[in-house]
């Protein structure tokens, strides 16, 4: 199979956390462009946490932002798909926030807002980060349905909450995360899955001709759907059990082994 349109996740994938993309990766990506092959990403972030990576590294496909409920084009930044929350399901999720003293978010295009900011809290960074907004009341000040929804939790608590909200909204809501302290929703149909199959038919690239390299649950529908789905050693168990194939871990440049392997045929 000739892979046509290859799709990565960043942090945990094509990222280590803290450390910039390797020069073997960077390498293979640009060889994967040269053959005629579209490289774009795949990731929970929001574009403006994309845009340095997707310049380092060359990227002129349509990026996939917010876990699959937006899709930019780089050059111009322009959002050519986007699926929000609806504002029931989002005042549902801010109150069971709420209920439990934990921090929601709600992204809106480029902007985030939360109701407070703690510099003391335990998610300070994260959203000093995004830049978010503190806007008091988010029932009261959301007037549209957010891009993408999250609710912050301490790290030790994001999976147990995932698998407490997946039962709470069960087929209302798709939850997952991509990150230690968010626990992320959308609406069921949208994800990273639903997110490259639309870009495939945006491209007229054909399902098998897709391959997508992912590390964290967020990445199961991505893997699911691609022609040829791959995980990184470092991967959480859920992955390694359905990918198609196991490549080395972030820190030993398991995207470059990937399109070595598959796409460079070298």
């Amino acid at each position: 199979m000739v892979y046509r349109l290859v799709a990565l996740d960043v942090d945990g994938t094509l990222l280590g956390r803290g450390k910039p993309v390797s020069a073997r990766v960077r390498e293979a990506i640009a060889a994967a462009r040269e053959n005629g092959c579209q490289v774009t990403l795949a990731s929970g972030r929001m574009y403006p946490l994309l845009a340095e990576l997707v310049d380092q590294l060359g990227i002129s496909t349509p990026v996939i932002c917010y876990g699959g409920a937006q899709v930019v084009t780089p050059r111009d930044r322009r959002t050519i798909y986007q699926q929000s929350v609806p504002l029931e399901l989002t005042h549902e999720v801010i109150q069971i926030a709420r209920n439990r003293n934990l921090t929601p978010r709600a992204y809106v295009g480029d902007d985030v807002f939360v109701e407070r900011i703690d510099p003391s809290a335990y998610n300070f960074e994260s959203l000093a980060r995004v830049r978010a907004q503190a806007v008091g009341d988010l029932l009261e000040f959301l007037t549209v349905g957010p891009t993408h929804l999250a609710i912050d939790a301490p790290a030790e608590q994001t999976r147990a909450l995932v698998d407490e909200m997946r039962h709470h909204f069960a087929e209302r809501l798709n939850v997952t995360t991509g990150h230690p302290l968010l626990t992320e929703f959308s609406l069921p149909e949208v994800h990273k899955g639903t997110a490259v199959e639309w870009l495939a038919g945006y491209l007229g690239i054909p399902r098998e001709a897709t391959l997508a390299i992912g590390d964290d649950w967020n990445d199961l529908p991505l893997l699911r759907w691609a022609g040829l789905g791959l995980a990184v050693a470092n991967a959480q168990p859920e992955l390694l059990a359905v990918a198609d194939a196991v490549v080395p871990s972030v820190d030993d440049d398991g995207v470059a082994v990937a399109l070595e392997r598959y796409v460079l045929r070298v």
